[in-house]
């Protein structure tokens, strides 16, 4: 019994074990009472089962009695059991045969029934027909139509069901050709097609009504989806428009082709403007009509996928698509007959007129539709439109080139505002337009591909600018005389111009470089050309499957996988859509991370001649480190920009090189001078020494020109390269070679720290904040040193040499070497020897 308990029924017994125990441990008082009461409780069972005992009760004998009874009717039912089983069995074996032929009838009944149905279902095909020939009445038909439709929806195979699908469409044929006449009387009435929008009333309440009706039709008898033929090439996305739009388009494109087509003179081949201005025309006359009186009855039969507005756009649009397409071939074969003057010309015109088009288009749908574009885009006319632009941009850049007036300043004249910019020659500002038309007219393409195809172009043109301002470098350089650069009234001289304009077009490459169009062309070129190189990869992995072991190509995949999610590329597995769309979402996140660095450096008081000042910041996605970063920062530009700084420094350093020639010449008198016997002259009464007047006055002059013909940027960095020179030649022409008494030192020190020096400070800087000839200001340090320090200085030049370096810069002397130093120090007349006095007297 113990084992037959269930869990829960021991739960409770323990419990009420527990409970008559007590908690205490040292009081069992209770159990002893429980354990009486249950041997009490097991004599009394014990005693009432003896059967024995005179004590047995009348209720356990007379359950015994009902259960030998039980006993006995089970053994009864049995044996009745059995015996049914048997006479069960019989009887199955007796009507076997009758069972058979029962079955046999009742199936052959129910193929009679099939087959009454099947002709039946023939029979209503042919009654709804019967109903459709003697009905007049559009409504009852359409319903009888309907009905006809929803069979061919039953019907899926066999016989019935081709059966059912020629009565579709031969009602359907009926119907059209019924209902249309009826939907062009009614176009008719409401005036269709439009010709001006605003000019025509509204159109009667009953008439539209009617319009409503049998527009309602029109879609009813549409036939099923899966009995459309399918004539349309794989390359147009465009599905045939619904029936009630293919009639509306019916009469616009029939005056399509009277007008654009044949021998007419509105089908002339080079206006093409003429059949794209009049498809825009219709557009916008007619989309809103069929926007309130065509698709709420779409929308209420809840067509989901009928968008009559788009539909009827794009069927005009494949109209003009048509004969644009047309048109552009005949462009080949005029041209080969000779019956056009320039057909570049006319294909230029074309194609400025298509993307006008297409811009005009998306204002007015408010929707990208591509399909003219695809025109353009197929490969004999793309590979032509490259041409083209490229042959027009070079006769344009020969052209405007060979004008004397293309280093003249944009802004120049006497209508020019205070302010402007007047270092930017016209010419480097029409090449930035020329590549900015190019950039528009091939941004609006669809395809990132054709995309790099004009960006390819770009660069072309890019590098052909370089060469010819390379060659307009050379040729400035051979005109340079004696007054260049002298006076400002002289006018742009093509040395400056050739400077501004090649960095002009560096600063705009790298403005564009990180612009959202730029970086998404970078991205997918980067993308596209791991693309590639995977799938190579993948083609030679299977070709060399054969002879490499399956452990060792695994390895190589882990491999590859692991190098493609360390550079951050696309997956091997991705599709060329895929790969555009990370493209877009890489270049999107690096404009974002640049405006969140150009608001933090907005905080400061940054000078820079880029717009904008993350441009020279690499890109995120390679390291800056040598000329990979200069590629980098560049982006799809890549090596153009550093090239243009290079012919931009190599001008710099011809301007440099005249000035300095000029001043070295006129130098030789200053040189000459004995410093060594200079006489001593007040502070106040101190000016420059004569024989720089001369000299520093023309150098002035020179700078002063320069800088204003030449970009703020570009006039900092030519003052600087000339400030290092002179401070060079000076120092090692008049310092180093000659003695210096306190006289002179007083003198060269007035002429370095009140004439050189602000001569090469910038005009927003304070001279003695910064340090543009360290080397002849450290000279005048040594040379006004106090005699103590300049004899303890000198002492320990020479006495510790590998110390040399550490005591010079413990005086903040960085920019000359320590027997630089010495020398200086023995060349002043107070720290002269005077154990031998011939040393300074020889001097005199």
């Amino acid at each position: 019994m113990y084992l037959m308990m269930n869990e829960e029924d021991k739960k409770n017994i323990i419990q009420d074990l527990n409970l008559k125990i007590g908690g205490d441990i040292n009081d069992l008082s209770n159990a002893y009472e429980i354990e009486n009461e249950l041997v009490v409780r097991r004599d009394q069972l014990q005693s009432s089962l003896h059967v024995a005992n005179n004590l047995v009760p009348t209720k356990l004998s007379s359950a015994i009695i009902k259960a030998e009874r039980n006993s006995t009717q089970i053994n009864n039912l049995k044996n009745k059991s059995q015996t049914l089983k048997l006479k069960v069995e019989s009887f199955l074996q007796k009507t076997e045969p009758l069972r058979d032929e029962l079955n046999k009838r009742f199936t052959a009944i129910n193929k009679l029934e099939q087959t009454l149905v099947y002709l039946k279902s023939f029979e209503k095909i042919e009654e709804l027909s019967r109903q459709m020939k003697q009905c007049n009445d559009d409504e009852q038909l359409v319903l009888s139509y309907g009905e006809l439709k929803e069979m061919c929806k039953q019907y899926k195979v066999g016989h019935r069901a081709t059966y059912v699908r020629e009565y579709v469409h031969y009602w359907h044929n009926i119907l059209k050709d019924k209902l249309t006449k009826h939907y062009e009387d009614v176009l008719k009435l409401l005036k269709w097609p439009i010709t001006t929008a605003a000019e025509n009333s509204p159109p009667p309440k009953d008439v539209l009504i009617r319009f409503s009706n049998l527009t309602r039709y029109l879609f009813l008898i549409e036939e099923p989806e899966d009995m459309h033929v399918n004539i349309i090439s794989e390359e147009v996305q465009e599905q045939d428009p619904c029936l009630p739009v293919r009639i509306l388009l019916r009469p616009l494109k029939k005056r399509f082709t009277f007008h654009f087509t044949g021998s007419r003179q509105t089908a002339r081949i080079d206006r093409p403007e003429w059949f794209l201005t009049q498809t825009l025309t219709w557009i916008k006359d007619h989309q809103g009509f069929v926007k309130n009186y065509v698709q709420p009855v779409a929308d209420k039969l809840q067509l989901k996928n009928v968008k009559t507005v788009d539909e009827f756009n794009a069927g005009l649009i494949s109209l003009a698509a048509e004969r644009l397409h047309t048109v552009l071939g005949l462009y080949h074969t005029q041209g080969t007959k000779g019956e056009l003057v320039d057909v570049d010309a006319a294909f230029a015109h074309a194609v400025d007129e298509t993307l006008g088009f297409h811009r005009e288009l998306v204002t007015i749908t408010g929707k990208d539709g591509n399909s003219v574009l695809s025109v353009l885009t197929k490969a004999e006319t793309f590979v032509r439109w490259l041409a083209v632009e490229k042959k027009y941009a070079l006769a344009k850049m020969d052209e405007t080139l060979g004008s004397e007036q293309w280093c003249e300043p944009v802004a120049a004249g006497v209508s020019s505002a205070v302010g402007t910019v007047l270092w930017v020659p016209r010419g480097a500002d029409w090449f930035i337009a020329l590549l900015k038309t190019i950039e528009d007219r091939y941004a609006v393409l669809p395809q990132p591909g054709h995309r790099l195809q004009f960006l390819e172009l770009q660069l072309e043109l890019v590098e052909e600018w370089r060469v010819r301002l390379t060659q307009l470098l050379s040729a400035a350089l051979a005109t340079l005389s004696v007054d260049s650069l002298l006076t400002a009234d002289a006018g742009p001289h093509a040395l400056t111009a050739v400077v501004n304009a090649a960095h002009h077009t560096r600063t705009v490459l790298l403005q564009w470089a990180h612009s959202l169009h730029y970086l998404q062309l970078h991205y997918y070129r980067r993308q596209f050309q791991h693309f590639t190189q995977q799938q190579h990869r993948d083609d030679d992995t299977e070709s060399s499957s054969s002879s490499d072991d399956d452990e060792e190509e695994d390895t190589d995949d882990d491999l590859i996988k692991k190098s493609s999610k360390a550079e951050g590329e696309s997956d091997e597995t991705m599709s060329l859509k895929e790969v555009e769309v990370r493209a877009k979402k890489l270049a999107l996140n690096e404009v974002t991370r640049r405006d969140s660095v150009v608001m933090e450096l907005n905080q400061f008081d940054i000078t820079s001649p880029i717009a904008n000042l993350a441009v020279t910041e690499p890109l995120s996605t390679m390291g800056a480190e040598g000329a990979g970063g200069v590629t980098e920062e560049a982006g799809v530009f890549a090596e153009a920009p550093a090239l243009l700084a290079h012919l931009r420094d190599a001008g710099l350093a011809a301007i440099a090189d005249h000035i300095l020639l000029e001043f070295k010449a006129s130098l030789r008198d200053y040189k000459k001078q004995k410093w060594h016997a200079w006489m001593m002259v007040e502070e106040m009464a101190l000016s420059v020494s004569a024989a720089l007047c001369r000299p520093l006055a023309a150098l002035l002059a020179r700078v002063s020109t320069a800088q204003q013909r030449l970009a703020p940027p570009l006039a900092v960095r030519l003052r600087a390269a000339l400030a290092h020179h002179i401070d060079d030649y000076i120092f090692e022409e008049v310092v180093l070679e000659n003695w210096f008494n306190t006289g002179g030192t007083v003198q060269f020190t007035h002429d370095v720290k009140r004439n050189l020096l602000p001569a090469f400070t910038p005009p927003n800087k304070v001279a003695s904040q910064v340090n543009q000839l360290p080397k002849l200001l450290e000279a005048c340090k040594l040379l006004n040193m106090d005699y103590d320090d300049a004899r303890r200085l000198r002492a320990s030049l020479s006495k510790q040499p590998n110390a040399a370096v550490e005591n010079l810069s413990s005086h903040n002397i960085r920019h000359m070497q320590p027997n630089e130093a010495l020398q200086i120090l023995n060349q002043r007349t107070d720290l002269s020897d005077s154990t031998s006095p011939a040393s300074v007297m020889e001097l005199f």
